[in-house]
């Protein structure tokens, strides 16, 4: 999920529970007691608008992701939505840095930016 906006991920989480529009708006309703208009998702999904702060913040508990993923889209609140194992997460990454000549080089610095904020986390410094 390198690079996409906002409404590209929340389209892909959407997809990715496998649920259409309409669907969406039906279950976010049973968990959330938030109304979500299939206009809204839409919208959403094509970039026309954003959340407000109080349904972002629904949102990203009912696609078990942080709002700065939503947002802004981070390797490992990603990862993490799916895995627990730091190991496992050091070794996607260096995946992505070392083995995929076709990531821009911006892409690549911000992989190397959460490689090291990794090893100085389990340094503790």
């Amino acid at each position: 999920m390198f690079g996409l906006s906002f409404g590209e991920r929340f389209k892909a989480l959407r997809k990715e529970k496998g649920l259409k529009q309409q669907e969406l708006c039906d279950d976010f309703y049973k968990v959330s007691g938030r109304k979500l208009s299939k206009s809204s998702i839409s919208q959403y999904e094509k970039n026309k608008r954003k959340p407000e702060i109080n349904t972002l913040m629904d949102l990203a508990d009912y696609f078990e992701v942080t709002v700065d993923y939503l947002l802004l889209g981070t390797y490992r609140d990603r990862f993490f939505a799916h895995n627990s194992s730091i190991h496992d997460y050091i070794l996607y990454l260096s995946d992505l840095f070392f083995k995929n000549p076709d990531i821009p080089q911006r892409e690549k610095d911000i992989v190397f930016k959460e490689i090291c904020m990794i090893y100085f986390d389990s340094l503790g410094i």
